[in-house]
């Protein structure tokens, strides 16, 4: 990344542009994935006739929840990115402080979606397992479901974790925050 004519870094316009189109891209992802909170409400009002029922509107509230938490979280995490990335493109001083700050928080973020997803795999494939009665064995199912969380964990690290990182490498960098002085 290189220097404008003036001899500033270009760094701060690059990841602003970058920024305002990642978080565009997941905000838009993840405000439709807000709409899977509305499932546990309409399973609370939908009664069960039998006791299967019951068990599995259970295990698609508990289901649906997760995936709303991990995108409430992508929802907050993106709409923070994008006000950076504007930040970041116009060279405030303030976009220079947090974004290493958003960086660390971006990176927490991640572990914590990815034991959710782990928990919610396993939990959900318990359940499953558990419906299965006789013929189905739980215990297999839930080892099965963390096998499966821990793949789709490591596949959201390795997505979600190379921009936080690289932001927090550059925007650790003296000559990148002496530049964003406005």
């Amino acid at each position: 990344m290189g220097t404008t004519p003036g001899g500033v870094t270009a760094v701060p316009r690059t990841f602003g542009i970058l920024s305002i189109v990642f978080s565009s891209l997941v905000l838009v992802g993840s405000l439709f994935g807000l709409l899977g909170l509305i499932v546990p409400v309409a399973l609370k009002h939908a009664p069960p006739t039998r006791p299967e029922d019951a068990q599995a509107m259970a295990m698609l509230s508990s289901m649906y929840t997760c995936m709303g938490l991990i995108s409430a979280i992508l929802t907050v995490m993106s709409s923070a990115l994008l006000a950076l990335g504007i930040g970041q493109l116009r060279y405030r001083k303030w976009a220079a402080v947090w974004s290493p700050r958003w960086s660390v928080v971006a990176l927490g973020a991640l572990v914590v979606m990815a034991i959710l997803m782990t928990t919610m795999m396993r939990s959900t494939f318990g359940s499953i397992g558990e419906l299965g009665g006789a013929s189905g064995n739980p215990h297999a199912a839930r080892e099965v479901g963390s096998m499966i969380g821990i793949v789709y964990g490591a596949m959201m690290v390795l997505f979600y974790s190379p921009y936080p990182i690289l932001m927090l490498v550059y925007f650790s960098r003296e000559r990148v925050r002496a530049a964003m002085q406005a």
